[in-house]
């Protein structure tokens, strides 16, 4: 008989919409500062409850005099910024359901989205979304208006801008009282709130279904694991697209919270700046954080640099000890207090994280090193899992209990359990109503008894932590009927910082191999120091996920050199020796350029999307295969 894993008892919850939930916010929190952002002379502006409200509020009854109607589908195309969570909440208190699109996505895609939905307005956040929009709008019969967040100078009967739909709202408000109202309280928490549509890494994009109880019910059930109240400020810079960042937003302004928008490229400078209570980030943010720590490090003198070195080894044993649930020895805690006063203290400082209480990791595994590492400096990374049709969390570590490696028990109120292949299956509030228009999918999505099929592959342990494998769908089948796990290899390769990405290859295959994105950065270096050629013209420069500016592209003909080769092999045959002979990595191949999620080669969630990856290399995987 199958073992059912459940979550801490919920108790009793009020059952309610998210409207409701956002008027009892600010009608409780109505002076605190809900969202604070920069503008762009770079002063930092703030709004509070009571003011945001207002803005929703006539932004929503513009809406609504455009001919939204209960049930109706919006779009919205913007990055992440505070008029992105002011139209969410105009939307659903409209009683119309919100679309989320990608910002990176290109034109066809968004045309897709919008089509599939039916949505009948879009909002765009500038000029260069709305010409996306305008590249596909004759395709596109059901969408009646476009309103843009910045002014655009196009604006006429069709596209209008946000402070237009707002003065409309407004005269809409004085002429139609009490309707606004009439209509917000109308809405019932099983009423569909949200299509989030999947990043398409196995299949076309699915418009996954969430109601306002789906996100309702994990904001209350997230709540009662991580810490949260009024006046926490949090830093929002990933997507709101994203049900990841978007459930963050929405449980900080039911706890009262102040969301400060920010970018990746702003990070730097925001961070010691605004010295965030909570924010939220993806594994790679803290990898280049530690990369570039010990960059620096490395450069300093040598007395830093081994103190640094003998503090790290320190902020690990202790990380170890949180991990593990054990005491910390006394002697060690000295060392640690000692490290704390020389190091670790002006490492959270110079980062603006002094006042930090928690950060959440998702989206991809973080190593168990560098979550040793951050919790013994004194940074609490909360690390969980979850999926769109989860509506973000459906398990996460208890602050209290965190277990580097694992991603937390089932969240409370809900059920999880094993199926015979080992695939994680779960019940609860949280799971979706099925994928829109796809009801062959939504049977497949599910059980003949109702547990939602996760795909992906894991087991609990002995606290009912649960430890994640591999997704199914991405399991290897080697020629001679082995299967392997990709996963796991790949994340044991990126643990070394000359490797920024690796995509591991094998099925239908004798043997594995892998496509490694080398650190670009540390080549140029390793090419002044040995005196090795290239063509320069060929370097090109971009943004990494943390804002900095990094290397993306390179000169193919450096990465065929022969030195370069055999430290990459060297980091290769240190990973294989983790593995059984028939998972080992036989040969290698180093790209010449970055991921991206504006070639299709990542997800927005920097998901690999490993058809598109393969194929662009083939020639590599065809030399690595001869």
């Amino acid at each position: 008989m199958t073992t059912i894993v459940k979550g801490e008892p919920l108790g009793e919850v009020t059952k309610e919409s998210l409207n409701k939930m956002f008027w009892d916010a600010v009608e409780r929190y109505s002076n605190l500062p809900v969202v604070m952002y920069r503008t762009e002379s770079g002063t930092i502006n703030s709004i509070t409850y009571k003011e945001f409200g207002e803005e929703v509020r006539y932004l929503s009854q513009g809406l609504i005099s455009l001919g939204i109607e209960k049930g109706d589908k919006v779009s919205i195309l913007a990055d992440t910024r505070y008029e992105w969570g002011a139209f969410d909440f105009a939307i659903l208190t409209a009683g119309a359901v919100t679309v989320t699109i990608y910002p990176t996505l290109a034109a066809s895609s968004a045309q897709y989205i919008i089509a599939n939905s039916d949505s009948k307005i879009v909002i765009v956040e500038n000029e260069e979304q709305l010409e996306k929009i305008l590249q596909v709008k004759e395709e596109l019969p059901e969408l009646k208006y476009i309103v843009t967040i910045e002014k655009t100078g196009k604006e006429n009967d069709h596209i209008i801008n946000m402070k237009d739909v707002a003065k409309m709202g407004k005269e809409f408000g004085k002429e139609n009282p009490g309707k606004y109202e009439e209509i917000w309280q109308s809405v019932d928490p099983d009423d569909l709130c949200s299509l989030v549509y999947t990043s398409g890494t196995t299949g076309i994009p699915k418009g996954t279904m969430i109601t306002h109880w789906n996100f309702r019910f994990n904001i209350i059930s997230a709540i009662k694991i991580i810490y949260f109240e009024p006046g926490f400020v949090g830093l929002d810079f990933l997507p709101l697209a994203h049900v990841y960042m978007r459930l963050v937003f929405l449980a900080s302004i039911d706890a009262g919270g102040t969301n400060f928008f920010s970018h990746p490229q702003l990070l730097a400078e925001d961070l010691p700046e605004i010295r965030p209570h909570v924010f939220v980030s993806v594994p790679r943010l803290f990898e280049r954080v530690y990369n570039r720590v010990v960059d620096q490090m490395e450069e300093s003198s040598k007395l830093k640099k081994t103190l640094f070195y003998w503090a790290s080894n320190i902020a690990r044993e202790v990380g170890r000890h949180h991990g593990q649930g054990k005491r910390i020895p006394r002697r060690l805690k000295r060392k640690h207090k000692l490290a704390d006063k020389l190091v670790f203290k002006r490492i959270r400082d110079r980062m603006g994280v002094d006042r930090l209480v928690w950060t959440c990791s998702a989206g991809s595994a973080l190593s168990k090193d560098l979550a040793y590492f951050f919790s013994g400096i004194g940074i609490v990374i909360v690390e969980g899992y979850g999926m769109t049709e989860t509506s973000a969390p459906s398990n996460l570590n208890p602050i209290h209990r965190i277990k580097p490696g694992t991603v937390g028990p089932p969240l409370p109120g809900t059920m999880q359990k094993l199926d015979e292949d080992g695939e994680l299956l779960i019940k609860g509030d949280n799971v979706m109503q099925g994928y829109y228009k796809m009801p062959e999918e939504t049977k497949e999505a599910f059980t003949e008894d109702g547990w939602l099929r996760t795909g992906d592959i894991g087991y609990f342990d002995e606290d009912n932590h649960f430890v994640f494998k591999e997704r199914k769908k991405h399991i290897l089948v080697l020629s001679t009927g082995k299967n392997v796990a990709p996963l796991p290899i790949e994340e044991e390769l990126k643990k070394d910082r000359l490797i920024d990405d690796a995509v591991v290859i094998g099925d239908d295959q004798k043997f594995v191999t892998a496509l490694i994105q080398p650190s670009y950065d540390y080549l140029v270096d390793f090419a002044k120091k040995h005196n090795i050629s290239y063509d320069e013209k060929k370097t090109e420069y971009g943004e990494g996920q943390s804002g900095d500016k990094i290397i993306v592209k390179m000169d193919p003909k450096l990465l065929k050199n022969e030195k370069i080769h055999e430290v990459y092999q060297e980091i290769v045959d240190r990973v294989n020796k983790n593995y059984d002979d028939f998972e080992q990595v036989k040969r290698l191949a180093l790209m010449p350029e970055a991921l991206s999620v504006e070639r299709g080669e990542l997800t927005p969630t920097l998901k690999v999307k490993r058809s598109v990856i393969t194929n662009k290399y083939a020639d590599l995987i065809n030399e690595m295969y001869q």
